[in-house]
């Protein structure tokens, strides 16, 4: 697939096309920040979920790999940093 900069086919016509399902965008450089803008945009407005760090995606991932295992429950974001009881 080419950049945006670089012309159609691209990331940004896939996603009006429902084509990605979920955006992982780290951009390093000029160019890549610019096509980055389009792409995060896009996603957005086609309520597509998207991380521009790893370990945000990881985090995703791991977050998708236990819901898929039925392995999530509810607990207060205190409870994960409380003293052992």
């Amino acid at each position: 697939m080419n950049k945006v900069r670089e012309g159609s086919p691209h990331s940004v016509d896939a996603l009006h096309r429902g084509e990605i399902a979920l955006v992982i965008n780290t951009p390093e450089g000029v160019a890549a920040s610019l096509d980055s803008f389009s792409i995060r945009r896009t996603a957005l407005e086609r309520h597509v979920p998207y991380f521009t760090t790893i370990p945000a995606a990881e985090a995703a991932a791991e977050g998708i790999e236990m819901l898929q295992r039925g392995a999530l429950s509810v607990r207060a974001l205190q409870d994960y940093h409380s003293p052992a009881r």
